[in-house]
């Protein structure tokens, strides 16, 4: 895991070394353990080195093989099997890194062989034969790759603030983006960032650059929907199919020369990973697992993860984040210059905290389980999506017995699950239209400037059944932003994460899988993973709700409501975003006559971050 930087010159001069090692020492907490550096020309690259395969100078970056330079973020699982393939191809090897086996692949097929790769990766090649240089970014965008033209550069890198390193480039907010963040919650969901002029390369895209005539093009390399297939397979063949990819995607995931841990929520996706790294003897004495606790147990799942610990034996960390450390510690800012952009809930705090701590305990390398929910129906929506699909095919009866179940797992009356159904499918939408149709605001905080160019930018994904919801998912409204935000939060402490669950294949057999596969007669989310691991205890495996990593934000805000109220002061004067509606509304929540509304964490954490990057907002 690593940090790359690229600075093409478009008026064809020399890049000065001091303009590409500024660039690399932006990021160099993505990669403490080697600097590189290669320039030709009118371009440069950069690379800081985090070593976790092949630790000795034969994998040093940026790396040549032939005609070809590469500058490399990530690793390719299955290095291993495509080194052999390669090799029975006549090509010779004189490392031990996934890095050369990129370089020999690009080099027996081309682009052609961005979909041979298993793993997750930001790359810049730079091909002296045909002039070019080649931007590739991974199946889902779990490492991240970042570009900006300016009328003297084109500059590409892990973080965005590698361009503030060059004094033509003015960070200016994008309001089509913070609008979105503030009214929805919504992050990384298109190939605009905050900063507006600065660009994503898109999950499973590659770009070509010709040196030459600075040309750019953007091409799409990988398609989920159309690399998933519907799914034939009888349940008891799916559940043993969903097996084998998920041990063969932990298997190849622990490869690693440095020590490997792993994240524990108590959830049935890192309580999976850890059970079958045990039960499949994949991991050595120094495994160990990072769970998040908290004192309210609204907030806590150590009762399960300790279920994992006493199964397996590993040893356990605990951490016990403490949010009054976002103000009095600084945390709330460093995370904010790290994630490049604001975030929504303190939540991704809980996140923070333990891959401090497993930096703290000499982990290089943590498994994580993001990923499952958007491809087998972990969350709520799925479940309201699955009803009405059935509702939709005249399956009222299956609707019925279904509604039903879900009421009787989760202790509750089925009019009440009924009325939850009906206010999620439905009465929400058609509050919002009663609303409009009023005149009435949804968002009655926002200044009427904002309002007007929040009626033209709103994003809205198309969810017409569980496939569409997934891809959605995938492609905008969830994968994205936890990937950013996990990306960011561990590679603050130099440590690589790896994610099992989004390895390509198990993504797109679960994509292909009926709903009823994914969403059991009994209400159960997630139900093939449930009966693909059998290692889980049983009291994780019939766990009726989620909760993943969050945090008590109301407490929180509540507690710490005289500093909240100034920063909502703050944001109201310098952004012209808010009107006082804002603060009205807080006032209100913090008084009990009105329920808590995540705009004012965003507010604050939207105020903080324009001026940590002294952002301007133009009229």
């Amino acid at each position: 895991m690593c940090g790359i930087s690229i600075a093409i010159n478009k008026r064809n001069q020399r890049v000065a070394p001091e303009q590409i090692r500024a660039m690399n020492d932006k990021v160099s907490h993505r990669g403490p353990d080697d600097e590189g550096f290669f320039a030709e020309g009118h371009f440069a690259f950069g690379h800081r080195r985090l070593s976790i395969l092949d630790l000795s100078p034969a994998g040093h970056q940026p790396m040549q093989r032939r005609n070809c330079w590469l500058t490399f973020n990530g690793e390719i699982y299955n290095y291993i099997e495509l080194r052999d393939e390669l090799k029975n191809l006549g090509h010779h090897f004189v490392s031990g890194s996934d890095t050369e086996v990129i370089l020999a692949a690009y080099e027996q097929w081309g682009v052609d062989a961005f979909p041979r790769f298993n793993g997750m990766w930001a790359f810049a090649i730079y091909d002296s034969g045909i002039g070019e240089i080649i931007l590739c970014r991974d199946h889902f965008g779990i490492k991240p790759l970042n570009f900006t033209i300016t009328p003297d550069w084109f500059l590409a890198g892990s973080e965005i603030k590698q361009f503030t390193a060059f004094p033509d480039f003015k960070p200016v907010l994008n309001k089509e983006v913070a609008i979105n963040f503030l009214v929805n919650g919504l992050l990384n969901y298109s190939d605009q960032t905050f900063f507006s002029g600065v660009s994503e390369l898109r999950p499973g895209h590659y770009l070509r650059y010709a040196l030459n005539s600075h040309r750019m093009s953007v091409h799409r390399w990988y398609d989920l929907d159309r690399a998933s297939r519907p799914v034939k397979d009888p349940f008891e063949v799916a559940v043993g199919r969903t097996r084998e990819l998920f041990l063969d995607s932990v298997r190849i995931r622990m490869r690693s020369d440095v020590p490997v841990g792993s994240c524990l929520s108590g959830g049935i996706d890192s309580s999976s990973m850890v059970s079958v790294i045990h039960s499949c003897g994949m991991a050595n004495g120094t495994f160990a697992t990072v769970t998040s606790c908290y004192e309210d147990a609204r907030y806590d799942e150590q009762r399960f993860s300790d279920e994992v610990t006493r199964q397996t034996g590993y040893k356990a960390l605990k951490v016990y984040p403490d949010l009054n450390h976002l103000w009095d510690q600084g945390h709330f800012d460093k995370m904010l210059y790290h994630q490049d952009q604001p975030f929504s809930t303190a939540s991704h705090y809980s996140e923070f905290c333990v891959f401090r701590e497993a930096r703290n305990n000499r982990i290089i390398v943590m498994q994580d389980g993001q990923g499952s929910d958007e491809f087998l129906c972990g969350y709520g929506e799925f479940f309201v999506a699955y009803v009405r699909e059935l509702l939709r095919g005249f399956r009222w009866r299956a609707a019925w017995r279904l509604l039903r179940s879900k009421a009787v797992h989760r202790q509750r009356t089925l009019g009440a699950e009924l009325r939850a159904f009906l206010n999620a499918a439905y009465g929400f939408r058609l509050i919002r239209l009663a609303k409009r149709i009023a005149g009435r605001s949804d968002h009655p905080w926002m200044t009427s400037s904002w309002s007007k160019i929040a009626a033209s930018s709103l994003v809205r994904f198309p969810e017409k059944n569980i496939r569409d919801l997934s891809l959605a998912e995938i492609a905008h409204s969830s994968i994205p932003y936890q990937l950013h935000s996990e990306d960011r939060n561990s590679m603050m402490f130099s440590i690589e994460s790896r994610l099992p669950f989004l390895d390509p294949r198990l993504v797109e057999y679960g994509i292909g899988l009926p709903s009823s596969y994914k969403i059991g007669p009994d209400g159960y989310t997630k139900y093939v993973l449930r009966e693909a691991i059998r290692e889980l205890p049983e009291s994780i495996r019939h766990r009726k709700d989620k909760m993943g990593f969050v945090a008590p934000d109301a407490p929180w805000i509540t507690k710490n409501k005289v500093a909240v109220r100034k920063e909502l002061e703050e944001v109201i004067t310098r952004t012209g975003v808010f009107s006082d509606q804002l603060l009205d509304r807080f006032d209100r929540f913090i008084d009990g006559r009105l329920g808590y509304e995540p705009i004012y964490f965003r507010a604050m954490a939207l105020n903080r971050f324009l001026k940590i990057f002294k952002m301007e907002i133009n009229p």
